[in-house]
């Protein structure tokens, strides 16, 4: 397992220009505060996808939409059609209706689960941030990096292609991250940071393993102390 130390250690290493911490706290609050799926909670909505997908910056682009958050200019640049084709689905109204109900309580867990799998067929990772926009201290990202640093600590190898493929992969997750918390008396977000990076560096190191064996690694990536 990940020691604290590590983890606040690799947190220095997370790109925070690419991923505006700022950004992203300024609409969770928005959607917290949230009562209706008007035109307000759709825009935070299709906000928080394009930084999670990486499409925010803070240096002009040919931007499709800028954003002023605290005084800040944000470029908002465009993406590909099936990640469109999902946040769209992602904001209908009976899904924001299923989010806010979740939100305040009055929607369990394995009910909104059949909201958030039903904006897309082709991956996890964008339910699961559906998820996580709505009770971002219990649900926490997924993405194939933080999967690398966690199927590195099942003792499981490590490949340039590893991600999560199901929603039972990302429940496993979460309990893990609850875990993680309790024994490590980190946020939710320290340790969605922390395991970034570290799943980015064992995924780096495949690439290079891969490279150098012809593409026929197969071997256990470690990264981890005891």
């Amino acid at each position: 397992m990940p020691g604290r130390s590590e983890i606040l250690d690799a947190i220095k290493d997370y790109d925070s220009k690419k991923y505006s911490e700022e950004f992203y706290n300024f609409y969770l609050g928005k959607i917290s505060r949230s009562v209706d799926p008007g035109e307000q909670l759709v825009t935070d909505v299709r906000h928080l996808f394009h930084w999670f997908l990486g499409k925010v910056h803070t240096s002009e682009t040919e931007a499709a939409e800028v954003v002023e958050v605290n005084g800040i200019k944000y470029y908002l640049s465009g993406m590909a059609p099936s990640n469109t084709s999902c946040i769209e689905e992602a904001v209908k109204k009976e899904n924001l209706w299923a989010g806010l109900a979740f939100k305040n309580g009055n929607l369990p867990i394995e009910n909104f689960l059949n909201y958030a799998r039903s904006i897309t067929r082709n991956s996890i990772v964008m339910p699961a941030f559906f998820i996580h926009i709505f009770k971002p201290a219990e649900y926490p990202i997924l993405n194939s990096k933080v999967w690398a640093a966690y199927r590195e600590e099942l003792g499981k190898s490590v490949f340039i292609n590893t991600k999560p493929k199901n929603i039972d992969n990302y429940l496993e997750y979460v309990s893990y991250c609850s875990y993680l918390k309790r024994r490590l008396g980190l946020s939710l977000r320290e340790i969605d940071k922390g395991l970034w990076v570290l799943g980015e560096r064992l995924k780096e190191i495949a690439r290079q393993q891969e490279k150098g064996n012809d593409g026929e690694f197969e071997g256990q990536i470690e990264l981890f102390t005891e």
